[in-house]
C-alpha cells in the first residue's frame, strides 16, 4: 500500500480504500474545521454563528421599535436638562407688555402734543394768543411735554424688558404700577386703577413671578 503521490486539494491526504485506491473527498460539511490562521474559514466547519442575547425585561426599547435618529425632536431646546420642552412666554407676562405699550403711546401721543404746543406757542405770538397761552406759560407745557416724552420713551424701552426674566424687572413693574394706582385713585378713575392692580398681582405671583426671579428661563423660549 503506497501513499498518494501528491496532496489532494485542501491539504493533507485522502484516506485509501482496501484495494488502495483513493476514496473521493468528503462533501463540505465534514471533517475536521480548518486550523485558526490559515486562509478564509471554509463554509459549513465550525458551529454557527450564535445571536446575541436579548435584553432583559425592563430594558431597551419595546418590540418592534426603533431607536430615534440623529437630532432633536420637534420643540426640544438644545442642550436642554433631560430633554425637557421648551416653555413659552406666560400669558401674564404677555399681559404686562402690552398695558405697558399702551401706557407709553398715551404717553408719547401727551408728550408730543404738549411739546408742540408750547414751542410753537414760543415761536409765534399769534398761536399763543390762540392756545390763551401768557407769560412764561408756553416754556412751562413745553418743557412738561418734554418730560412726558421721556417717560413714554422709559415705558416704551420697559416694555420690551418685561418680556425677559429679571427680579428687578419684577419690582420695576410693581412701583410703576403702584405710583399710576395711587394717581388713579386720588383722580377717582377706577378702570384705570383695577388694571393697575391686576398688573402688580400678574408680576408677583403664578407665572409671572416664576418667570422674573428665572424658575421658568432655563427652558425658556421667545
Amino acid at each position: 500500500m503506497q501513499p498518494p503521490s501528491s496532496p489532494p486539494p485542501g491539504g493533507g491526504y485522502e484516506p485509501l480504500r482496501p484495494d488502495g485506491t483513493q476514496a473521493p473527498p468528503p462533501p463540505p460539511g465534514y471533517g475536521p474545521p480548518p486550523q485558526p490562521g490559515y486562509g478564509p474559514p471554509q463554509p459549513g466547519y465550525g458551529p454557527p454563528p450564535q445571536q446575541p442575547p436579548p435584553p432583559p425585561p425592563g430594558y431597551g426599547l419595546p418590540p418592534g421599535a426603533q431607536y430615534p435618529g440623529a437630532g432633536y425632536g420637534a420643540g426640544y431646546a438644545y442642550g436642554a436638562p433631560n430633554g425637557l420642552p421648551l416653555k413659552k412666554r406666560p400669558g401674564t407676562v404677555t399681559t404686562i407688555q402690552v398695558f405697558i405699550f399702551i401706557s407709553a403711546a398715551f404717553s408719547l401721543l401727551i408728550g408730543l402734543a404738549m411739546t408742540g404746543i408750547g414751542v410753537g406757542s414760543l415761536l409765534s405770538g399769534d398761536f399763543a394768543d390762540e392756545m390763551d397761552m401768557e407769560g412764561s406759560a408756553p416754556a412751562f407745557v413745553a418743557g412738561f411735554g418734554v418730560v412726558v416724552l421721556a417717560m413714554g420713551a422709559f415705558w416704551t424701552w420697559m416694555g420690551f424688558r418685561a418680556g425677559h426674566p429679571g427680579k428687578w424687572v419684577m419690582w420695576t413693574v410693581v412701583v410703576l404700577n403702584a405710583i399710576g394706582a395711587f394717581f388713579s385713585l386720588i383722580s377717582i378713575n377706577p378702570i384705570a386703577l383695577g388694571l393697575e392692580i391686576m398688573l402688580i398681582c400678574f408680576a408677583v405671583s403664578g407665572t409671572g413671578r416664576q418667570f422674573y426671579e428665572g424658575r421658568w428661563a432655563p427652558y425658556y423660549q421667545a
